[in-house]
């Protein structure tokens, strides 16, 4: 439900059981207590004409792409 808190250690916010109709309230707020920090947003049709909007930090996005899990090409080398 809107303004509910993300589970430790999660890589984003996820407010589930969102009627159509407050979709855009709940960005609005989401973008106002995030602010910059907003990387991206989803919004997914779940059942019954309710949704699900997941918000990602980029703080987040940056823990769950690390440097080091970045595909290399074969033409690439250490050295």
């Amino acid at each position: 439900m809107p303004g509910e808190e993300p589970a430790p250690g999660s890589s984003a916010e996820i407010i589930e059981g969102i009627p159509l109709y407050l979709i855009p309230k709940t960005i609005a707020d989401q973008i106002r207590s995030k602010r910059d920090a907003v990387f991206q947003i989803q919004v997914e049709r779940k059942f019954h004409h309710r949704y699900t909007v997941r918000v990602e930090t980029i703080g987040e996005h940056a823990r769950r792409v690390s440097p080091g899990d970045s595909p290399r090409d074969e033409g690439d080398s250490d050295g």
